[in-house]
Order: structure tokens, then C-alpha cells, then sequence
């Protein structure tokens, strides 16, 4: 592959972006590998974002098992990343980079401006509160916390206050000024923020700012929404099995249709309520849409 990527949606993470990909997938212009994310710009991922069963083996997956659609993984190596992306037509203008984490790694800009410095990049960018209460209500589903959300969140408000917040906090993820002002020093007007409700909204304007963006010939209005998240109506085992392994195994020897069907049996599409303080409630929102947080949305 001679050509490089060139087209990075950079997150953030529950912000539309598997609709939003899924919509680019529909222009020939536009080349998605298989493999979504493949957060090869990120140093690390850490289990909360990523715990991969302890019998994949990415090195089996690109020998024996490539291309099959994979959501997410973590390359490393450029060998890898490069075949990602072989099979993209000669022709296509734009080669897609859509892991969700990039926008929280502060040291993705530069490693994407070393590798491609003609990179156009796209943020999506969602309600920060309702985004952190849907990050959430996605680790509730898949049995990674059993905790509270105000307990979450006003770890992540002292950790904030100590230095100490994880980038890939449910409130990290969602203070977006300083991780796309990262991106802007770097790429310029090669960055383009989109707003995920307008998206959703099939706005006029929104898209257009989209198609000027992109420049390819077929126009794009409109947005397959998908991803929802289900919510398991038994998180704690769910979270014992991964504890001790047999997720791992069931992951293996079942076939992946019988594990939708079991997924759709035992999960629920019904929204949990996300319970909250009016007291967490306000220091949150003081610190999701403080003055310097709304600006980035005009940019």
C-alpha cells in the first residue's frame, strides 16, 4: 500500500461514530478497512476500553483470518497497520482511520501529523453529559461496573481537582476543549467538528459543512443510526465470567450467531434510569458546559 490514510474520525467515544462510519461506507470515495479501530496512534489502551479474549491473537487474525470485520483492536505494528489497509481501491480518495480514542490521547495529534501532516480529520461531538451518561450506561451493559454513576462521577470530579483524572474517565472523555483545540494546533482547517444531534437530525447545514469538508462526489444527508446499547439484566454475573475466565472460553467455541441470540435473550434495549444528585448534578454541569467548554462547539 503506497498511499497513506488520510481521513481520521477521531471519537468522540458514543458520539454516533459507528453510524457515522457506516454512512461513509456507502461512498465509493471512501475506503473503511475491516477493522474500525484500530487505535495504532495510541500508546495504550487500557481494559476498560479494550480487554480482548486472552485466545485472540492478532498476529492469527491477520494470517489466517483477514479481512473478517473486527470492531476493535490494538495494532502495533506498522507491518500490520499497512495491511489494514491493502485491499482499498487504488482510486478512492480517502482511506478512514475511525478509532474512538484518538480525541482523549494527547498524543495522538503529533503522531498522526508525523505520519500524515495532509491527514483531514472529523470530530463528532455529542452532549458531554449525555455522552458520559451513555459511556456509562454502555460499562453497566457490559457488566464493566457495577457502581453508581454519581459514584463514578464524583470519583472523577476529585480526580480532576487532584491531577490525577484518567483520559479515558466518563468525564475525561467528555471535556472536549483542550482535545480539539490538540488536534486544531496540528491540522488547522483540516479539522472539521460535526455535532452528533444535528447529525441525527439529518441538519441541512451540518451536512453540508460535511460534504464542503470532504469534496467527494456523492453527496451524504443522511445518518443510519445504530449501535444502541442493550443493557444486561444480569451485569454481575456477566462480570464474575470475565473474572474467571469462562466469558473468554464461550467466546471461542460458540458460534457468533448463537451468542447474538443468547445476547438478545438475556439483555434488555429498555434504558436504565441514570441516577444523580441535584447536588453531583450541578458540579457537573459546571464543569461540562462551563464557558470555555461551549466555545468548542462554535468552532
Amino acid at each position: 500500500m503506497k498511499k497513506k490514510v488520510n481521513l481520521f474520525v477521531v471519537g468522540a467515544m458514543k458520539a454516533g461514530t459507528t453510524s457515522f462510519v457506516d454512512l461513509l461506507s456507502q461512498c465509493p470515495d471512501i475506503y473503511v478497512p475491516p477493522i474500525k479501530e484500530p487505535h495504532f496512534f495510541v500508546n495504550q489502551l487500557p481494559v476498560s476500553i479494550y480487554m480482548p479474549s486472552r485466545f485472540f491473537s492478532l498476529k492469527a487474525y491477520f494470517d489466517k483470518e483477514f479481512p473478517k470485520p473486527l470492531h476493535i483492536t490494538k495494532i502495533e505494528k506498522t507491518e500490520d497497520y499497512r495491511k489494514l489497509y491493502s485491499l482499498a481501491p487504488a482510486k478512492c480518495k480517502y482511506r478512514i482511520d475511525a478509532s474512538t480514542c484518538y480525541l482523549s490521547s494527547p498524543e495522538t495529534p503529533k503522531q498522526i501529523f508525523t505520519y500524515n501532516p495532509d491527514s483531514k480529520i472529523i470530530i463528532l461531538l455529542r452532549d458531554p453529559l449525555k455522552r458520559a451518561m451513555s459511556h456509562y450506561a454502555m460499562d453497566v451493559g457490559l457488566g464493566r461496573t457495577l457502581r453508581s454513576f454519581e459514584n463514578e462521577i464524583l470519583d472523577d470530579i476529585e480526580d480532576l481537582q487532584n491531577g490525577t483524572l484518567s483520559r479515558y474517565s466518563y468525564l475525561n472523555m467528555s471535556l472536549y476543549s483542550n482535545q480539539v483545540e490538540g488536534y486544531k494546533s496540528y491540522f488547522g482547517e483540516n479539522v472539521l467538528v460535526l455535532e452528533f444531534e444535528k447529525l441525527a437530525k439529518s441538519d441541512t447545514e451540518e451536512f453540508d459543512r460535511l460534504n464542503q469538508f470532504l469534496e467527494v462526489k456523492e453527496r451524504l444527508y443522511h445518518l443510519p443510526l445504530q449501535n444502541k446499547t442493550r443493557t444486561l439484566k444480569f451485569p454481575f454475573v456477566n462480570k464474575l465470567l470475565i473474572k474467571i475466565g469462562f466469558k473468554n472460553l464461550f467466546s471461542i467455541f460458540v458460534p457468533t450467531p448463537i451468542k447474538q441470540k443468547l445476547f438478545q435473550l438475556l439483555s434488555s434495549d429498555k434504558k436504565s434510569k441514570t441516577e444523580i444528585s441535584e447536588k453531583t448534578l450541578e458540579k457537573l454541569e459546571a464543569l461540562l458546559y462551563s464557558q470555555t467548554e461551549k466555545k468548542i462547539h462554535q468552532l
